[in-house]
């Protein structure tokens, strides 16, 4: 099954276009502050099932800004024909766009198999901040097969490619990997006003100055509550 959503937010808290669908449907949530643009990404059908194709695409003219959360986590899930779910997000940020993103966590059941593509295209006055977070198998279950790729661009020069390939069993013990660890949590922040710098809050938690203005923040945990903790106290030192 092929499914897309697609947004268009323009300044002063616009939603200028908005189509989606299940099982990726986008909700407008209400913010505080009137003049940003708050999504609400809300899964309405199981999935990612085999073989499915779900596509975000999110732009942001020059000066929108927005925040992009979910509802619940996303559960990848297997059937006996063995093909590869895709999970792909294309974000384009005008001038003095500001966008601050939260997708929803990403469970990969037993048996299953997931590529996460990441595409971010920036103007070079814009600021993002990106999290992803992947959990490894349900409680007390193996792991199916994940891949996270991330490609992003500043004003159409190359920032950051990456890319995470756990379709091996093997590699979630390799201690140059994962080292037994069953979650990982990864943002990714840059804009004007970042001051990118590398931080080693300990062998699990850091922070790689990616260029002057832009950072990733990786860390590995047994739960999705402590990768996300410990993501934030991170953040804390490194944006400080």
């Amino acid at each position: 099954m092929r499914i897309r959503a697609r947004a268009v937010i323009e300044a002063g808290g616009i939603l200028r276009n908005v189509s989606s669908g299940p099982p990726l449907t986008i909700r407008r949530v209400r913010h505080d502050d009137a003049g940003v643009c708050r999504l609400c990404l809300v899964g309405t059908a199981a999935g990612p099932m085999s073989g499915d194709e779900v596509s975000l695409e999110l732009i942001l003219t020059d000066g929108a800004r927005a925040e992009l959360v979910a509802a619940g986590a996303s559960l990848a899930q297997g059937r006996p024909d063995g093909r590869v779910a895709t999970l792909s997000t294309e974000v384009g940020l005008g001038a003095h766009a500001e966008l601050l993103a939260a997708p929803a966590p990403v469970i990969v059941s037993a048996g299953s198999a997931v590529i996460i593509n990441v595409r971010l295209q920036m103007a070079a006055t814009a600021t993002v901040e990106w999290r992803e977070l992947l959990v490894l198998g349900r409680s007390a279950e193996l792991p199916g097969s994940v891949e996270l790729d991330w490609q992003v661009e500043r004003a159409g020069n190359p920032v950051l490619r990456q890319r995470i390939d756990l379709s091996q069993p093997g590699l979630v013990s390799w201690p140059g990997m994962l080292s037994g660890q069953r979650v990982l949590a990864a943002s990714f922040v840059a804009g004007p006003g970042v001051a990118g710098r590398t931080v080693v809050l300990d062998p699990m938690a850091v922070s790689q100055q990616v260029d002057e203005r832009a950072v990733l923040m990786t860390v590995l945990a047994s739960s999705a509550a402590d990768a996300e903790f410990r993501l934030d106290q991170l953040r804390k030192l490194v944006l400080q």
